[in-house]
């Protein structure tokens, strides 16, 4: 039977505790920051069917201080940490390994509940991602609930039905609600700061990929507003599914560097303001090529 690990875990040995982070860029509206070199525990579990660095939990900076664990109690579900990809400058980097099924036990996954639930029918949110060619899959759902039924319902980063492109999406009421939803852009398998503008009070939604806006066009429109955010999907969405329901054809297989999430709009201009500042900080620290300038913010 599924058994979900909502509850934060602390009681391991030989847990390996990563953290060196400082404010970077303005905080005002900031709902969540995870970032692979801050607040990651990790253990050994090697002997045991999973990695040597599977994470364990994983602390947000942001003032909500949410605790994003693995959703389920097997280890074979678990990400794992990398603690050096040369491609991102040196950095570390999450792992999923997602396989996709009737079943989302195979594949893994991570959940952490707010503190304090926020409203996101506006925002500003960043991935720094690399995801491999493989279609239908989901880094990352910001929703009111988590089962397959309504928990898809929330904003969310997908690698599209073609396993060249991706696609952003967001709801409206509970669940599976009237919802804005991109068409898909092409998109390769190396890292990337994904960018994602939204509005659903107007029906508008801008993609961007390292600073450069891709040309969004919208497949679907509504004004209907999203119910507040609740949960962070991580790995996949509709996490909290009763046992043997179909939650998990979306699931995640690539790699996860950072994650940033503001719920107002920062700004389009990728040489001045928040939105500049948010973005130079990724490009610099991961050494990704983009169209971000470092902005004057004084």
């Amino acid at each position: 039977m599924k058994k979900h690990l909502l509850l934060t875990i602390l009681a391991f040995m030989s847990l390996v505790i990563h953290s060196n982070g400082k404010e970077s860029f303005p905080v005002e509206n900031l709902q969540l920051w995870l970032a692979a070199d801050q607040g990651i525990t990790t253990k050994d579990n090697s002997s045991k069917g999973g990695s040597k660095n599977d994470i364990i939990s994983w602390v947000d900076q942001s003032k909500q201080k949410v605790t994003v664990v693995p959703a389920f109690e097997d280890i074979s579900t678990r990400p794992s940490l990398i603690e050096k990809i040369n491609e991102i400058n040196g950095n570390p980097a999450l792992k999923f390994e997602g396989k996709g099924s009737s079943n989302f036990e195979i594949t893994d996954a991570l959940i952490g509940k707010f503190k304090k639930p926020f409203d996101l029918n506006r925002g500003t949110v960043f991935l720094v991602a690399k995801m491999s060619s493989v279609p239908t899959i989901s880094p990352m759902t910001l929703s009111a609930t988590a089962d397959s039924k309504t928990g898809r319902g929330g904003l969310g980063i997908r690698r599209g039905g073609n396993a060249d492109s991706w696609f952003c999406v967001h709801y409206g009421g509970p669940g599976n609600g009237k919802k804005i939803q991109s068409k898909e852009s092409k998109l390769d398998t190396k890292f990337h700061i994904l960018t994602v503008n939204f509005d659903k009070h107007k029906s508008e939604l801008k993609m961007i990929v390292d600073g450069q806006e891709t040309g969004t066009e919208l497949r679907d429109k509504s004004t209907l507003p999203l119910e507040p955010i609740n949960y962070i999907q991580i790995g996949g969405h509709g996490i909290l599914d009763p046992a043997g329901d179909p939650g998990s054809e979306w699931f995640f297989n690539g790699i996860i560097a950072e994650i940033i999430v503001f719920n107002k709009i920062i700004g389009e201009d990728p040489e001045n303001g928040p939105y500049a500042a948010v973005g130079n900080y990724l490009q610099t620290k991961y050494g990704i090529s983009g169209k971000f300038s470092e902005p004057d913010l004084k």
